[in-house]
Protein backbone atom coordinates (compact mmCIF):
# COMPACT_ATOMS: atom_id res chain seq x y z
CA UNK A 1 0.00 0.00 0.00
CA UNK A 2 1.51 3.53 -0.60
CA UNK A 3 1.88 5.83 1.81
CA UNK A 4 -0.37 8.58 2.87
CA UNK A 5 2.59 11.07 1.01
CA UNK A 6 2.30 8.78 -2.02
CA UNK A 7 -1.47 8.87 -2.62
CA UNK A 8 -1.80 12.29 -1.55
CA UNK A 9 0.67 13.67 -4.50
CA UNK A 10 -0.96 11.09 -7.11
CA UNK A 11 -4.79 12.63 -5.95
CA UNK A 12 -2.71 16.34 -6.79
CA UNK A 13 -2.24 15.32 -9.81
CA UNK A 14 -5.27 13.50 -10.89
CA UNK A 15 -6.93 16.84 -9.78
CA UNK A 16 -4.28 19.00 -11.63
CA UNK A 17 -4.71 17.01 -14.59
CA UNK A 18 -8.57 16.86 -14.07
CA UNK A 19 -8.71 20.40 -13.86
CA UNK A 20 -6.43 21.76 -16.64
CA UNK A 21 -8.56 19.65 -19.15
CA UNK A 22 -11.38 21.33 -17.64
CA UNK A 23 -9.61 24.68 -18.18
CA UNK A 24 -9.15 24.11 -21.91
CA UNK A 25 -12.87 22.66 -22.39
CA UNK A 26 -14.48 26.12 -20.82
CA UNK A 27 -11.86 28.14 -22.38
CA UNK A 28 -13.38 31.21 -24.03
CA UNK A 29 -17.31 30.09 -24.45
CA UNK A 30 -19.74 32.25 -22.59
CA UNK A 31 -21.62 30.09 -21.15
CA UNK A 32 -19.32 27.87 -19.84
CA UNK A 33 -17.57 31.17 -18.39
CA UNK A 34 -18.54 30.05 -14.93
CA UNK A 35 -17.39 26.35 -14.40
CA UNK A 36 -14.44 27.96 -16.70
CA UNK A 37 -13.75 30.37 -13.68
CA UNK A 38 -14.07 27.46 -10.80
CA UNK A 39 -11.54 25.76 -12.78
CA UNK A 40 -9.03 28.35 -12.92
CA UNK A 41 -9.92 29.18 -9.93
CA UNK A 42 -9.23 25.26 -8.33
CA UNK A 43 -6.13 25.21 -10.86
CA UNK A 44 -4.56 28.14 -8.75
CA UNK A 45 -5.24 26.47 -5.54
CA UNK A 46 -3.67 23.43 -6.58
CA UNK A 47 -0.72 24.94 -8.05
CA UNK A 48 -0.25 26.92 -4.53
CA UNK A 49 -0.75 23.95 -2.28
CA UNK A 50 1.76 21.53 -4.90
CA UNK A 51 4.58 24.51 -3.98
CA UNK A 52 3.55 24.64 0.01
CA UNK A 53 4.66 21.10 0.10
CA UNK A 54 7.01 20.34 -2.38
CA UNK A 55 10.16 19.70 -0.85
CA UNK A 56 9.16 18.63 2.75
CA UNK A 57 9.32 15.36 4.45
CA UNK A 58 7.04 12.79 5.18
CA UNK A 59 5.71 14.23 8.20
CA UNK A 60 5.93 17.80 7.55
CA UNK A 61 4.00 16.64 4.05
CA UNK A 62 1.62 15.20 6.29
CA UNK A 63 0.75 18.13 8.83
CA UNK A 64 0.82 20.97 6.04
CA UNK A 65 -1.66 19.23 3.87
CA UNK A 66 -3.90 18.67 6.97
CA UNK A 67 -3.94 21.81 8.05
CA UNK A 68 -3.96 24.07 4.63
CA UNK A 69 -6.76 26.58 4.10
CA UNK A 70 -7.21 24.82 0.52
CA UNK A 71 -8.49 21.51 1.74
CA UNK A 72 -11.23 23.59 2.78
CA UNK A 73 -12.02 25.41 -0.09
CA UNK A 74 -11.73 21.75 -1.76
CA UNK A 75 -14.51 20.63 0.58
CA UNK A 76 -16.40 23.64 -0.27
CA UNK A 77 -16.60 23.12 -4.46
CA UNK A 78 -17.75 19.03 -2.99
CA UNK A 79 -20.79 20.57 -1.78
CA UNK A 80 -21.54 23.70 -4.20
CA UNK A 81 -22.51 21.31 -6.94
CA UNK A 82 -21.81 23.48 -9.74
CA UNK A 83 -22.36 20.59 -12.42
CA UNK A 84 -25.69 21.09 -11.66
CA UNK A 85 -25.64 25.08 -11.74
CA UNK A 86 -23.95 24.49 -15.06
CA UNK A 87 -26.89 22.02 -16.27
CA UNK A 88 -29.63 24.46 -15.34
CA UNK A 89 -27.71 27.90 -17.52
CA UNK A 90 -27.30 25.26 -20.15
CA UNK A 91 -30.98 24.28 -20.61
CA UNK A 92 -32.12 27.77 -20.23
CA UNK A 93 -30.23 29.08 -22.69
CA UNK A 94 -31.22 25.64 -24.87
CA UNK A 95 -35.06 27.01 -24.09
CA UNK A 96 -34.69 29.89 -26.40
CA UNK A 97 -33.60 27.84 -29.32
CA UNK A 98 -35.88 26.32 -31.78
CA UNK A 99 -33.27 23.23 -32.84
CA UNK A 100 -32.49 20.19 -31.32
CA UNK A 101 -29.77 19.86 -32.37
CA UNK A 102 -28.59 22.49 -29.99
CA UNK A 103 -30.34 20.69 -27.23
CA UNK A 104 -28.37 17.40 -28.50
CA UNK A 105 -24.72 19.52 -28.31
CA UNK A 106 -25.23 20.93 -24.43
CA UNK A 107 -26.40 17.58 -23.82
CA UNK A 108 -23.43 16.37 -25.57
CA UNK A 109 -20.88 19.45 -23.48
CA UNK A 110 -22.72 18.51 -20.38
CA UNK A 111 -21.71 14.69 -20.76
CA UNK A 112 -18.22 15.49 -21.19
CA UNK A 113 -17.42 17.97 -19.01
CA UNK A 114 -19.43 15.39 -16.48
CA UNK A 115 -16.89 13.07 -17.41
CA UNK A 116 -14.06 15.37 -16.55
CA UNK A 117 -15.64 16.41 -13.17
CA UNK A 118 -16.33 12.84 -11.69
CA UNK A 119 -12.75 11.99 -11.38
CA UNK A 120 -12.03 15.36 -10.22
CA UNK A 121 -14.51 15.60 -7.51
CA UNK A 122 -13.36 12.19 -6.38
CA UNK A 123 -9.98 12.79 -6.32
CA UNK A 124 -10.85 15.57 -4.10
CA UNK A 125 -12.87 13.78 -1.94
CA UNK A 126 -9.96 11.15 -1.02
CA UNK A 127 -7.78 14.39 -0.95
CA UNK A 128 -9.83 15.90 1.57
CA UNK A 129 -10.25 12.50 3.66
CA UNK A 130 -6.58 12.52 3.66
CA UNK A 131 -6.07 14.43 7.06
CA UNK A 132 -8.51 12.14 8.79
CA UNK A 133 -6.04 9.12 8.25
CA UNK A 134 -3.13 10.93 9.49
Amino acid sequence: MASQKKQSKRLLNDIEDSVNQLVFLTSDLSLLADTNKLALNLKTNIETLNQQLAGLKKAEFNATLAESEILEILDELIDSDPISTLEQRLFAAHADQESGEVGEFFQQLLDKIEKLYSPLLSSIQQLTAMPDKL
